[in-house]
């Protein structure tokens, strides 16, 4: 199309964009189709976001949260989809209309990657009986790493180089425990770095809080582990199989990992 490229006009054809592809949507949710391409299989990364948007007049301003989700299937185009899910009666039903394009059918089983959070949580029965929920590997990975960057801080001694190391060790050590064994195996490796953060802390109890902030972290993660406990398994598995264990599509940190001795 031609024409100007002001923000305006970005606007209207975005939101006439939007209108189609809702027509369209609410036109498979009414008339149901049988898909052509079905599929065996489905992988679908789901996301959730809060946006806020200033209203005038007695509502004041609102919040309301959008469900975002990329399918993924072996062969044939995949999908994707955005719904709002407080205001939208019918979002349910969009996301079922939205795997039956993919080639959904009653006998495809479904793979779910979330972040795990507890509205995420709620949403992975919309996706059916044959659905298995997986935590996703990027957002584990995520906060481990996050706790590593902590480590950097911690207090300088005479032998920081070699402390450092010994606790980076022992948590990669619970991210390979993880990512071959699951939650139990990666309990203890987290009771074996806990036990090494207070062996420097005794040595420098000046600096407590710093130690205690990274435990806290710990605590946040084991929380979040055992709150997905169904769903953090079989990621080794998964991965050598050629399934997708990652929305985030991190390859070649799976790679590192693989290959990682201890």
């Amino acid at each position: 199309q031609t024409g100007g490229i002001t923000a305006v006009t970005t606007r209207n054809r975005t939101l006439a964009i939007g209108m189609a592809i809702e027509a369209e949507l609410c036109q498979e949710v009414k008339h149901p189709q049988t898909p052509q391409d079905q599929a065996d299989h489905l992988t679908v990364g789901i996301d959730g976001a809060f946006v806020k948007a200033k209203r005038e007049g007695k509502q004041g301003r609102q919040h309301f949260e959008i469900l975002t989700g990329r399918i993924e299937r072996a062969r044939g185009r995949g999908e994707a989809f955005a719904i709002v899910r407080d205001l939208d009666t019918r979002a349910r039903q969009k996301v079922q209309a939205v795997l039956r394009r993919a080639g959904r059918t009653a006998e495809t089983a479904i793979t779910v990657l979330s972040d795990g959070e507890d509205g995420l949580r709620g949403v992975v029965g919309w996706f059916g009986r044959k659905c298995e929920h997986r935590l996703d590997w990027f957002h584990v990975s995520r906060r481990l790493d996050r706790i590593h960057k902590l480590l950097l801080y911690l207090p300088r001694s005479p032998i920081y180089g070699s402390r450092l190391a010994f606790h980076s060790r022992n948590l990669n050590r619970i991210k390979y425990q993880l990512w071959n064994s699951g939650i139990e195996m990666a309990d203890w490796g987290m009771r074996i770095f806990r036990a090494g953060l207070a062996e420097d802390a005794w040595d420098s109890p000046q600096e407590l809080k710093r130690f205690q902030y990274v435990e806290s972290q710990l605590d946040e993660l084991r929380s979040y582990l055992y709150a997905n406990e169904t769903a953090v398994h079989e990621y080794a598995k998964t991965f050598r199989e050629g399934g997708r264990g990652s929305s985030a599509h991190v390859e070649s940190t799976v790679n590192q990992l693989i290959n990682w001795r201890f």
